[in-house]
């Protein structure tokens, strides 16, 4: 059988015609490692090539990580390209020393680098289209990494087909053992990359240990299943981003840099769309939503429904989210963002953190807020097993947790913040009681409170609220203790 006529070829010209990948006079940069899926893609596309009337080249990075054997690999695909007569682009950078400025694990900054890369050739060589060889497989273990991440419908709608109209996977749908036999029916060659078979990466732990199991103990057809759920999220995730995307169009205003969302108009949104206009506000001032994580938007969120006008709160990378008069929300990205801090707290600039604790059966519950460096460990205790209670301390508090909600909010303070320390009559200024108690300013400025439903319910460190303290009557005690925190004590 012709190469061109294999049903492995048709099943990719299919899946290219279904998402719309190509048109005739694309020019299409492929992403070639030297690995199976990489090598099966090239030749598929070459198969193809006349066909669907597009132009051809290679690119293939170097990351420095492999000394031994990222040499042959680069030279595998060099002569790749030599036999099929297309324009070959290697380049071999130092992950450690090159691109400083990636974020985040090797995995990510590899990845990054790589991108960086593949888009800089293709702007360089006006390559309209950038192919990479991701296949169902992949998009099954990561809707998988993202389910334990804890991801939103968009992470379990995993890698798109299409991204931005110019990243292609045409290998979408084909799996791993289509792509196996496939190179094995033309015995065409490839290379190893060792570090895929490393489990000490997640991933491919996912890939070379629990899918195998789950596979094998409860669905053998997982990949695919994992697939449809994942295309279900995909068309509703679409859904939801062009109702967010049309309502922020209604709603936004520009002003040179800074971008104004009318509160009314937010609020009367359901939350999944807030949440999504919010991201697009974030994404227009930002360039980007790297390290914008949902306490961020919720905490965004939070200004809009109880803030005070004035009242502004800081997201990474510098963007500053403040409350305007006539019900505004300005996010903007300032110049000289420490003249715009408040002088007597500059945490008015606060966000939201949620902290969950167990709700029935006696158990712990872990919050770790990295932001802050810091874990909030929740423990549901019975009052027996406590003793004589011990309300407050600076590294526990014990609370009536039939007085509470989860998930509770941890904050910074801000202006005009009061309780009703355990033992008083009436409520206190929280400035007021941190001088009194001879808190130095500097440390005042990095106290965080815990709040149930919007009040006050402790100041990490010292004392908690009157209402939520222990008593006869209590049924059900909540432990919450202080771990790998330095700034509030």
């Amino acid at each position: 059988m012709q190469l061109a006529h294999h049903p492995f070829i048709r099943s990719v010209e299919e899946t290219i015609h279904h998402f719309g990948m190509l048109r005739a006079g694309d020019a299409i940069l492929v992403a070639v490692s030297g690995g199976p899926d990489s090598v099966a893609l090239l030749h598929t596309l070459v198969a193809l090539q006349t066909q669907l009337e597009f132009q051809l080249g290679v690119a293939h990075l170097n990351h420095g990580l492999r000394p031994k054997t990222a040499g042959r690999d680069a030279e595998f695909v060099a002569a790749l390209c030599r036999k099929q007569g297309l324009e070959c682009h290697l380049k071999a950078i130092d992950l450690n020393t090159d691109h400083t400025s990636l974020k985040g694990s090797l995995e990510d900054r590899a990845r990054q680098a790589r991108y960086y890369f593949f888009n800089s050739i293709a702007h360089k060589r006006s390559y309209t289209k950038i192919a990479l060889g991701h296949h169902a497989d992949d998009n099954a273990e990561l809707v998988l990494m993202n389910l334990f991440r804890g991801s939103g419908p968009l992470g379990l709608a995993g890698m798109p087909p299409v991204r931005d109209q110019r990243i292609i996977r045409p290998l979408f749908r084909q799996t791993r053992q289509q792509i196996n036999d496939f190179l094995q029916k033309f015995e065409f060659e490839f290379v190893v990359d060792e570090t895929n078979l490393d489990t000490r990466f997640l991933r491919n732990r996912i890939r070379h240990e629990l899918l195998p199991d789950l596979q094998q103990g409860f669905n053998p057809n997982l990949v695919d299943t994992l697939n449809r759920t994942a295309d279900v999220f995909r068309s509703e995730h679409n859904f939801m981003q062009q109702a967010a995307q049309n309502a922020f169009e209604h709603m936004a205003v520009f002003q040179n840099t800074a971008l104004n969302l009318s509160i009314a108009s937010l609020c009367q949104l359901h939350t999944a769309l807030q949440r999504r206009v919010i991201r697009l506000a974030v994404a227009k001032i930002k360039g980007n939503l790297r390290r914008i994580t949902l306490q961020h938007i919720d905490s965004a969120l939070h200004l809009c429904s109880h803030g005070r006008t004035g009242q502004r709160l800081s997201l990474p990378d510098g963007i500053l989210v403040q409350r305007y008069p006539h019900d505004e929300l300005c996010l903007c990205k300032p110049s000289n963002r420490s003249s715009e801090l408040a002088a007597e707290y500059e945490t008015d600039e606060i966000p939201l953190y949620k902290v969950a604790f167990p709700l029935s059966d006696l158990g712990t519950r872990l919050n770790q807020i990295e932001d802050l460096n810091i874990t909030l460990v929740c423990q549901h205790v019975h009052p027996d097993s406590i003793g004589i209670p011990t309300y407050t301390g600076q590294n526990a508090a014990f609370f009536d947790m039939d007085q509470l909600t989860s998930p509770l909010g941890l904050r910074q303070i801000l202006p005009g913040d009061r309780f009703r320390p355990l033992g008083m009559a009436g409520t206190q200024k929280v400035k007021d009681f941190l001088i009194n108690n001879k808190i130095p300013r500097e440390k005042r400025r990095r106290i965080l409170v815990l709040l149930n439903q919007n009040r006050i319910i402790w100041i990490l460190g010292h004392r908690i609220d009157d209402c939520v303290k222990i008593t006869q009557q209590t049924r059900n005690v909540l432990k919450i203790e202080i771990k790998s925190c330095s700034t509030i004590l």
